[in-house]
């Protein structure tokens, strides 16, 4: 009877800390300590973006290190080899260069000293409670699969554009593995009065972090003869 007293002891210990495990604050501390703890990291991914009744899907491969350093080379449909655009942010521009136009968009990356959960992704690390609300959402599937689903909204000093009336609301979701606290998957969401709708989701897979990255693969080289456009705000 004493031993299995004792066992009920050692279960509900081990269950107690499984639910303080499950908090919001304590999945989003862990997922940022195993970011801080990664240099850089690289995932073949799928993208599906949906803008009002228009939706695309690509597929590609990614590098990312931080704190800002980016290379996206998105694949043709029917035949992987072949790379139909390519993304790069080095920490001072933005680069977007398509193949068969040969053209080039330049921008000003508006500022290199930020540090960006995935640069372009849309929000950074740096004060994230002070800037978005969090939360937990009730995923059944996710967690049979050992994921939680983490719903962050900015909060209003964010969204405060003197001069708009259009209200806006957005929403990102992270999709954190419990084994290793990483992300597999990043959503963005975006409604408005005038309903036009935004949503971007990229899903991650074969994960690797920490390898031995070339500086050169976070430089971009205009092509010979390429169109060069920038973009970058006045």
């Amino acid at each position: 009877m004493k031993r299995c007293r004792n066992f009920v002891l050692i279960l509900s210990f081990f269950c107690n800390g499984w639910v303080i495990a499950q908090t919001v604050d304590q999945v989003l501390e862990n997922f940022k300590e195993e970011y801080r703890k990664s240099k850089n990291f690289t995932a073949d991914f799928v993208e599906t973006t949906i803008h009002g009744t228009n939706k695309g899907t690509s597929n590609g491969h990614l590098s990312f290190s931080k704190p800002n350093l980016l290379r996206q080379d998105y694949f043709n449909q029917e035949d992987s080899s072949k790379i139909v655009q390519t993304i790069v942010l080095d920490g001072e521009y933005s680069w977007s260069y398509t193949p068969l136009l040969n053209q080039v968009n330049k921008m000003t990356w508006s500022n290199p000293d930020r540090k960006e959960l995935l640069p372009g992704i849309g929000f950074s690390l740096e004060n994230l409670e002070e800037n978005y609300n969090h939360r937990l959402k009730d995923d059944k599937l996710a967690a049979e699969k050992g994921f939680h689903r983490l719903e962050l909204t900015p909060k209003p000093h964010l969204l405060a554009q003197p001069g708009n009336q259009t209200t806006m609301h957005e929403t990102i979701e992270l999709l954190i593995n419990s084994k290793n606290w990483l992300p597999v998957q990043f959503g963005y969401y975006s409604t408005n009065t005038n309903s036009n709708n935004v949503s971007a989701t990229i899903t991650l897979k074969n994960i690797k972090r920490d390898l031995p990255l070339s500086a050169n693969l976070f430089k971009f080289i205009i092509p010979k003869g390429a169109e060069v456009i920038d973009i970058s705000p006045e």
